[in-house]
Parts: structure tokens; sequence; C-alpha cells
């Protein structure tokens, strides 16, 4: 996903839009699989469950007018 097209769903979803959300959780989906095959299955979807919920929390408290960008700013505040 594009910077600018995450910005988009990152407004989108602030306003109620969930499918914008749905778009920013799936394209960071893999990344948290990823990683969390690498824990026991019970650790593994308590992981996943919690890197979901940070990042909705996340889109939520990004402030769109400032900076850094918003996949920065992930990275930053959730540790992914």
């Amino acid at each position: 996903m594009k910077n600018s097209e995450l910005f988009e769903c990152a407004r989108k979803a602030q306003f109620g839009d969930r499918e914008a959300m749905r778009k920013i959780i799936d394209a960071y989906y893999p990344l948290i699989r990823k990683t969390s095959r690498t824990l026991s299955s019970l650790s593994a979807k308590d992981f996943e469950q919690s890197t979901i919920e940070k990042i909705v929390r996340a889109v939520h408290n990004y402030d769109l007018d400032s900076l850094p960008d918003f996949e920065t700013f992930i990275h930053m505040e959730n540790n992914l």
C-alpha cells in the first residue's frame, strides 16, 4: 500500500469507515502473521490480536496534519 493510500485510509477510518480500517490491517497482516509464526499457538493469537488493536488505536490517535508519515508513526508508537 502506498503512503498516499494509507493516509487516505487512515483519514476515512478516523471517520468510522470500517472498510478503510480493514485495508490498513490487511496491509500489515502479512508482517504480523510472519512474526506470530515464531511464537507458540496461544501466544501467536494473542500477539496478532494485540497488534491489530494497537494499529486501530494508532489510526484513531494519529494527527493527520502532523509529521511523520503514518507508517513511521505506527512503527514508533507500537514497535511493530
